[in-house]
């Protein structure tokens, strides 16, 4: 009487960004890259919410990010 293997039948899903309304696949973190730099930045926590102060660490956010490009252009 042989043994019959069991044939593991898992199906695995391409995993998605844990941030509010994205579609996009996950890179770090389980986060997409665009989402990841607003972690880094502070603007959602670790289960993908955005922040009490979302507004005003955004234009923080965009305003660092125009001094960046600004610099390179001059």
């Amino acid at each position: 009487m042989s043994k019959a293997k069991k044939v593991d039948t898992t199906v695995v899903a391409e995993e998605r960004c844990k941030s509010e309304g994205c579609k996009h696949a996950q890179a770090r973190f389980t986060f997409c890259d665009e989402h990841y730099e607003w972690f880094k930045f502070g603007l959602i926590t670790k289960v993908g919410k955005k922040v009490s102060d979302f507004e005003k660490k955004y234009t923080h956010y965009t305003a660092h990010f125009s001094k960046d490009t600004a610099k390179k252009a001059a």
